[in-house]
């Protein structure tokens, strides 16, 4: 059998050169892997394999008086070749392994499932592998937990990844580099005093509870994240701890969103993820529950981006959209009319074609300050479009808005001193009043004081236009 190469061989190669593992000593972080395959799989070989140019080369073995063979004859060169799990039920009844000199030999390979073993980067350096002399079968729950185990494998490998990027940056990361193993070390520990073999979350809270809710598992996350120890938790049931009417979503795999409560009685935003299965009779349920709180606050931080001009920080057209229909009910409620002052700078193009668009830009932040600091903190200001910034006024009675609209286009008026260069426009300002009653939508009133606008810009600009008042609606009293 001659090896095939992935397309990526390159690239796959210079990676595992560089983790620096290949003919190295035994380590327990491995070695405990391997043992655990043996177990739960029941089968009498396990390896942790690394494919290398020509050859597969054993990090950790049980079962086999060999550190090495030819890649030739390897079945994880076909793991490494299709980047995904691979299981063999009879390599007698495989035309690929059929004639493999490890399958025809007395006691030979029968059996195999290999999973490959990733780098952060998605190269496959090898697998794990579960061998046997027999033929058989793997069962969903037994093929599971061996990806479970190749994931804590591959998540060693990621954490020597990070290290070995930072050690070429900082000597002093290979202190970093003990006690991350130390760590993962712990993790395996607990792992292999669990009765179902669930290899349990490093970063997420895991625990396990019998058909009655009951919890059977609690690891340091869970402990951490609700504020029970593990003694205190252990044999309460879920009710008590977290989740007051049960688990949510039992009969949905899929991950599910929920709020779950904590010992203080905090609410914490949380994703479950659970499986069921069944061990020596009985059954019981796994949980994942991972905290979602930074999640959920960068969402509502996107949210608000969507809402604000990235070059002002003003409100956009979207929260204008939004906030404009809310004052117009506010009046409809207080009886207290509002006023919309559509602005357009008038010069402004001029500014962009003698000086540039970059002086352009900081002419638009200072004129977007100017805007904020000369209305009422309940006001609001937002930027429509290029250098069109329209102006929410509630609360205003009728004589204030002219002598405020006079005072934003002296305000506006104020010449901006870059360096050498003075920048200087004007603007012109269409205002339309929205009385309760009348029969106006905000896309119109917003209309009325854009064309108003439009008036004072032929009126010879740097002027304002009050738009003609919305007709009554025939139902208002």
């Amino acid at each position: 059998m001659s090896h095939l190469l992935p397309s990526n061989e390159a690239l796959r190669i210079a990676a595992l050169q560089e983790l620096a593992l290949l003919d190295t000593p035994n380590e327990p972080v491995f070695d405990r892997v391997t043992r655990l395959v043996t177990v739960l799989l029941g089968v009498p070989q396990s390896t942790v394999t690394l494919v290398d140019t020509d050859r597969q080369w054993f990090k950790s073995q049980v079962g086999l008086e060999l550190s090495e063979t030819p890649r030739d004859v390897a079945f994880c060169a076909y793991t490494v070749l299709a980047e995904a799990p691979l299981v063999v039920n009879d390599a007698l009844q495989d035309p690929r392994f059929a004639s493999n000199p490890y399958v025809i030999k007395p006691d030979g390979i029968r059996f195999y499932a290999g999973i490959p073993l990733k780098t952060t980067q998605g190269l496959v350096l090898g697998s794990l592998c579960a061998m046997d002399s027999r033929p058989r079968e793997l069962s969903p729950q037994e093929f599971t937990a061996l990806q479970d185990l190749a994931d804590v494998v591959s998540g060693e490998i990621h954490l020597r990844e990070r290290l070995i990027r930072e050690e070429k940056r900082n000597a002093s990361f290979k202190r970093d580099l003990t006690a991350l193993h130390n760590s993962l070390e712990q993790q395996i520990e607990r792992r292999t005093r669990e009765l179902n073999l669930v290899i349990e979350s490093a970063y997420d809270a895991y625990l396990s509870i019998d058909d009655r809710g009951r919890v059977l598992d609690w690891n340091r996350a869970a402990q951490a994240m609700f504020g029970w120890s593990r003694k205190e938790a252990l044999a309460r049931p879920i009710t008590d701890l977290m989740f007051p009417a049960g688990v949510p979503g039992q009969d949905d795999p899929s991950p599910i969103e929920w709020n779950a409560r904590r010992r203080d009685g905090g609410r914490l935003p949380v994703e479950i993820r659970h499986q069921r299965y069944e061990l020596n009779g009985r059954w019981r349920r796994s949980l994942f529950i991972h905290d979602i709180t930074e999640r959920q606050q960068l969402a509502r931080l996107r949210d608000q981006e969507a809402r604000q001009d990235v070059l002002t920080e003003l409100p956009n057209r979207r929260a204008l959209d939004e906030r404009l229909p809310e004052a117009m009910a506010r009046a409809r409620r207080s009886l207290v009319p509002l006023a919309v002052l559509f602005l357009d700078l008038d010069g402004f193009k001029r500014i962009n074609d003698l000086h540039g668009h970059a002086m352009g830009d900081e002419l638009l932040r200072d004129i977007a300050n100017r805007l904020k600091t000369a209305v009422r903190e309940t006001d609001f200001v937002a930027r429509w479009a290029g250098d069109e910034f329209v102006l929410v006024l509630e609360n205003i009675e009728h004589d204030a808005i002219a002598p405020l609209a006079q005072k934003l286009i002296q305000l506006i008026e104020i010449p901006l001193s870059i360096g050498d260069t003075v920048l200087k426009v004007s603007t012109s300002i269409g205002i339309a009043e929205y009385v309760p009653g009348a029969e106006e939508t905000p896309q119109e009133l917003l209309k009325r004081a854009d064309v108003a606008m439009y008036e004072a810009k032929r009126a010879g600009k740097a002027q304002t236009r009050l738009a003609s008042p919305a007709l009554p609606s025939p139902d208002a009293s």
